[in-house]
């Protein structure tokens, strides 16, 4: 069976949805699926079966609409977590905007889908209370990441000798995108004031060198220095390595659908330091799998307090046994596959 995966963008530093979709991807050929990743709106749909419009507001589900309209053709759509109202709170015209094209195409294109995926029960609920009207079939099908690759020992000694000041230091990573709605800001103010000194910040992101942002985090961090690591976008063995020798992950963001780097963390046994606003929240605490505080100052100060004391580090097995029985690509894509099936065989169903 053909699935069609479309996505704005394959660009790996856009950030988690290609990620997301090049993981279902590969798990879905593994799976006897011949899936396609189509970018690009030109290209016409000849033989397939089912579909997959990845993101809100762009053509992948407006191809997809048309697609059933015309040829009948099922698809499902993956909103990633573009229906949170964090955005409607801190982008209120834009929201005005996309309520406008929600009433005239979005809407509809969600409501006529087989299914919209949702990747947590967080994502599920905070959706309803954006859009109005809101009506489609809700499903929570996860998300997640593969087996982690390659040989831990050498991806840690490619990490240490790339990044040689981080030998013998207690390593705190974030990995992700420099973008306001990460909280980076917050975990600098607390990394500045807790921090010893053989305690190590890296942040593992692409760096926007003109952006005012970027600029404003590292004047924040200049007094600090040669404690705080911008390593740039880290991929292979290098960005494992990264993963493997950190004595924990954090996130501290305001709004995170999802947050893949948690999966990658977890399926190395690195525990995790989230904010209450990334939605794998619930799962992380349920397997006692990392610690949890509010996405503000105190919050993530409390976040760098359990860090310190070594609290966190504790959750290692914790990390992994999440995992493999809740983060795991393999699950999510077995949950695809059936609704994919019920799409394209309603009648056998």
């Amino acid at each position: 069976m053909r699935v069609t995966q479309f996505l704005h963008s394959t660009d790996p530093q856009t950030g988690g949805v290609c990620e997301a979709v090049n993981r279902l991807h590969s798990c879905l050929n593994d799976k006897n699926y011949l899936s396609e990743q189509v970018d690009e709106q030109k290209i016409a749909l000849l033989s397939t079966t089912s579909s997959i419009a990845h993101g809100l507001w762009q053509w992948p589900g407006v191809i997809a609409y048309k697609n059933w309209r015309t040829k009948n053709i099922p698809y499902l759509v993956f909103p990633h977590g573009m229906m949170d109202p964090w955005f409607k709170r801190n982008y209120p015209l834009k929201h005005v905007k996309k309520q406008l094209y929600w009433w005239w195409r979005q809407g509809k294109i969600l409501r006529n889908a087989h299914a919209v995926c949702f990747t947590t029960e967080e994502e599920r609920q905070v959706a309803k209370k954006t859009f109005w009207p809101y009506q489609c079939r809700e499903v929570v099908t996860g998300l997640g990441v593969a087996d982690p690759p390659g040989d831990e020992h050498n991806q840690k000694n490619i990490f240490k000798e790339s990044f040689p000041q981080t030998k013998n230091k207690k390593v705190l990573l974030y990995m992700g995108r420099i973008h306001p709605k990460k909280g980076l800001g917050l975990l600098l103010n607390a990394f500045i004031r807790q921090k010893r000194k053989d305690d190590l910040l890296v942040i593992a992101a692409p760096i926007p060198e003109k952006n005012p942002y970027y600029q404003k985090l590292r004047k924040q961090a200049q007094a600090i220095q040669k404690q705080v690591i911008w390593t740039g976008m880290l991929e292979g063995d290098l960005k494992w390595g990264a993963l493997r020798s950190a004595d924990s992950l954090i996130l501290p963001s305001h709004q995170e659908n999802y947050g893949m780097v948690v999966a990658e963390a977890c399926s190395v046994g690195t525990p995790v330091l989230l904010s209450n606003k990334v939605n794998l929240y619930h799962e992380i605490l349920e397997d006692d799998a990392g610690l949890v505080e509010k996405d503000t100052q105190e919050g993530i100060d409390n976040l760098l307090g359990h860090w310190l004391s070594g609290r966190v580090q504790s959750k290692s097995e914790n990390a992994r046994r999440c995992f493999q029985e809740n983060l795991h690509i393999s699950k999510t894509t077995d949950r695809l596959i059936e609704l994919i099936r019920e799409a394209a065989h309603p009648n056998s169903i």
